[in-house]
């Protein structure tokens, strides 16, 4: 946890948040044919619709929102229908998210809430500090869907994490993975070993786990000896008892993004790199090593079974 919140409490981060994604911190969605980033807001809107369609739930459906941020995909799933229980494994970030429930809740029409008998969506919405490695406020069989966006590279133990997500959902429950796969990447043999470098630094200040279940190779083992289906979301998934899983790469409809910010971070990203300032500046040195090495970004969804032994 010390890694995530130094990450997340550093100023380029904070910033970078602030300035480029307006606090949601996620990538956009744009077409395919689309090449420069703007407007980003309207991209981020369409990610987060993205992974509202892939949950394929309705009104009333409760759902987890695990690594919730500032809150605002939250809220914005709320709004849609949803029961929405979030949470975030930092203070500040829930302190931030409770407080911008607070302010949506204020911008309700509240003329309309008074001439009504139910409980509005965002009332329903709660926003809790906790781990996704260990769901323990919540019950077996007591959630329809999870989703994730860019939250599972803090993992340091994914196949606990996904147990976790498997035993809190109902049987035919949905869950809506959002993440740059650093699972199956991790098995690429890397032959410029600059980049192999810079990626080792990226996965140090960045809080990012070096393999799926956080157990990291030795120096002196051989990569591809730990190519094996699991080691990709899919693969953990199926093994987690999950079924009809399915992977799309978005890669080309977040690219626009990644490509526009590598293109003006380079220069800055080499000097970085030459002062040893990675930890301080890591995503800017993250998203020049990435875009370079080339990189992968998926959509997984799957379901729990119907009908589960002993439920």
């Amino acid at each position: 946890m010390d890694g995530v919140k130094r990450y997340y409490s550093s100023l380029e981060t904070r910033l970078g948040n602030w300035v480029v994604y307006g606090g949601r911190a996620h990538l956009g969605y744009y077409s395919p044919d689309v090449r420069w980033p703007f407007p980003v807001h309207q991209a981020l809107i369409a990610m987060e619709d993205q992974v509202f369609r892939s949950l394929r739930l309705g009104p009333g459906a409760r759902v987890l929102d695990a690594g919730c941020g500032d809150g605002q995909v939250a809220i914005s799933f709320a709004k849609k229908g949803l029961q929405v229980h979030a949470i975030d494994v930092l203070p500040e970030h829930i302190q931030q998210a409770q407080q911008n429930v607070r302010e949506a809740i204020d911008k309700v029409d509240w003329n309309a809430k008074h001439n009504s008998d139910t409980v509005t969506p965002l009332d329903a919405l709660t926003v809790q500090q906790g781990d996704y490695h260990n769901l323990q406020t919540l019950g077996s069989g007591s959630l329809d869907g999870i989703y994730t966006i860019e939250t599972l590279v803090h993992a340091t133990d994914l196949n606990r994490v996904l147990s976790e997500f498997y035993r809190v959902l109902k049987p035919g429950g949905r869950i809506a993975l959002y993440e740059y796969d650093h699972w199956s990447e991790d098995d690429i043999q890397q032959t410029n070993q600059s980049k192999q470098v810079s990626m080792d630094k990226v996965r140090l200040h960045g809080a990012i786990s070096k393999t799926a279940n956080g157990q990291s190779p030795s120096p002196s083992e051989d990569r591809s000896e730990h190519v094996c289906p699991q080691k990709s979301l899919v693969g953990m998934l199926n093994k987690a008892g999950f079924e009809d899983v399915q992977e799309s790469d978005i890669s080309q409809n977040v690219k626009p993004m990644i490509r526009f910010l590598a293109y003006i971070l380079y220069v800055p990203s080499l000097m970085v790199l030459a002062l040893g300032l990675e930890a301080y500046f890591i995503n800017t040195v993250a998203i020049v090593a990435n875009y370079l090495r080339g990189w992968k970004y998926i959509a997984v969804t799957a379901r729990k079974p119907a009908t589960v032994s002993g439920q």
